[in-house]
């Protein structure tokens, strides 16, 4: 065997693993001994996944939710012909997969795109963020570089996995690349769980076999790893955590009854457990709209101090001008996302106990050690280009007295 390289640093990404999941599974507790919370950001993955690539918050780098009112721009104007389909065709999650996949191509979007539930007749008066590839440069709104553009600067190989393929393909990419010790730095993207969860929810043994399975392909790489590198640095994360759905919601077609024009009166976006409105400077709506959402008993207002707090309150209003978040465990049916039952979903109050992602890792190194949100993985990986030989710290061995107990770890169960 040739000689072992000095060292592998390995950021693992798994969409949706809560740190309530991950802790009341023990996932992989022996390989990553090194365990937090990791305070995640209002929104859904559209938000998170670009404060983890940039590390700031979405305010600065400009990334929220996926649809906003359309301006100059009207992408979508042309579909507004469509309407006349009955809602359950128009709807339906293959017409809309294959719709977006030609008209993506056509709009020569290159980021990830969904028509979702949206419907035709709204569409006209909507327009889309990600447009481009968030993991390529020039895909961040913010025009700010993510990490990769650090690791491209760095003497060191890398490899990041491809967002669109198979979380299967993707764990035999990286399998591939250490047994051949071709990489010092790697991405490993996933998103099987988060698919997974949305279907059967939390608690279903499906989701444990699927723990199960990964943390058994994720220990062989690193076995392979080790026998390739002098020290192998593991750290797994994830942008959210996922609450199971217990209560519906059918708040949209309430306020539709009340008579106002979708795109003369107002615009509005119904999210999976958020809405949000436009006006347009009808500040009578506005005031009317807000004391008939302060009357609706599934959830709340949210201020703009709070949307300040949480680094989404946007000078331009571009992601609404009123926000309404539904409680914990409960879901829009119908929304613009479903049309129907979505056994779990994320997208909650940040603090509430199931919206925190994880950190679980193997090396104490000062930058891993102090992630406690989702901005601070950014400095981890930003640290891990600079230092090629990592001299401050090594990866810890399995102690039984570093692991914090999950009773001590999880915050008090608060309401959105």
């Amino acid at each position: 065997m040739s000689q072992r390289r000095p060292n592998l640093d390995l950021f693992i990404f798994v969409d949706a693993l809560g740190w309530r999941i991950a802790e009341e599974h023990g996932f992989l507790n022996d390989l990553l001994p090194l365990r937090k919370k990791c305070d995640t950001v209002f929104g859904y993955s559209s938000t998170c996944d670009p404060t983890i690539l940039t590390g700031l918050d979405p305010v600065e780098h400009g990334h929220f939710s996926c649809f906003i009112k359309a301006h100059e721009e009207r992408p979508f104007a042309n579909l507004a012909s469509l309407g006349w389909l009955p809602e359950k065709v128009a709807g339906h999650h293959r017409l809309r997969g294959k719709l977006s996949q030609w008209l993506g191509n056509k709009l020569g979007y290159t980021g990830y795109f969904q028509l979702y539930s949206v419907p035709f007749q709204y569409l006209a008066h909507l327009d889309y963020t990600e447009k481009r590839d968030i993991y390529e440069p020039g895909g961040i709104l913010g025009g700010q570089e993510t990490i990769f553009e650090d690791w491209k600067r760095s003497d060191r190989s890398w490899m990041r996995s491809d967002w669109r393929r198979p979380d299967a393909d993707n764990l035999a990419e990286v399998r591939a690349a250490v047994t051949e010790g071709e990489i010092e730095l790697g991405y490993l993207f996933t998103s099987g769980l988060d698919a997974l969860m949305h279907r059967v929810g939390t608690q279903s043994k499906k989701v444990g076999q699927w723990l199960e399975d990964f943390a058994r392909q994720l220990t062989e790489i690193h076995d392979i790893a080790s026998e390739r590198y002098e020290q192998v640095h593991l750290h797994l994360f994830s942008d959210h955590g996922m609450t199971d759905t217990v209560n519906g919601s059918d708040m949209m077609k309430r306020w539709q009854k009340l008579g106002h024009r979708f795109g003369h009166d107002y615009v509005a976006v119904w999210d999976s457990t958020m809405v949000r409105f436009w006006f347009d400077g009808n500040t009578a709506l506005e005031t009317e709209a807000r004391t008939w959402l302060d009357a609706q008993p599934e959830g709340n207002v949210i201020s703009d101090e709070q949307l300040d707090e949480w680094g989404c309150l946007f000078p331009d209003r571009r992601y609404g001008d009123l926000f309404y978040v539904l409680e914990p465990g409960t879901l829009f049916t119908p929304s613009f996302m479903n049309q129907g039952w979505v056994t779990a979903m994320h997208g909650f109050d940040p603090a509430h106990e199931d919206s925190p992602g994880c950190w679980l890792s193997n090396s104490d190194t000062p930058e891993a050690a102090a992630v406690t949100r989702l901005q601070d993985i950014h400095s981890v990986m930003k640290a891990a280009a600079q230092n090629s030989a990592h001299p401050a710290r090594s990866p810890v061995s399995v102690q039984a007295d570093i692991l914090t107990p999950c009773s001590q770890l999880l915050s008090p169960k608060q309401s959105a």
